[in-house]
């Protein structure tokens, strides 16, 4: 089946599979973090020696897609 998307639609799919992707690796990196680590006994809160993984910015996310569509544009 051929698609016909215009340019566009191709970047606004890319963007999305970036976000995508981005959050995945946070999501799998917070996991790791939270779990390597203790919990206080009477609270629950989170005990961590390690600076847990900063959440993704934009400009993460825009580099993702860059390459990404660096890809598909062949270049």
């Amino acid at each position: 089946m051929v698609s016909n998307k215009n340019a566009y639609e191709i970047r606004t799919e890319i963007l999305g599979m970036a976000q995508g992707f981005v959050m995945e690796k946070f999501n799998n990196l917070r996991s790791n973090w939270e779990s390597s680590t203790s919990r206080h006994p009477e609270t629950g809160q989170l005990l961590s020696t390690k600076d847990a993984p900063e959440y993704p910015s934009s400009d993460d996310i825009l580099h993702e897609a860059e390459k990404l569509y660096s890809f598909v544009d062949g270049k």
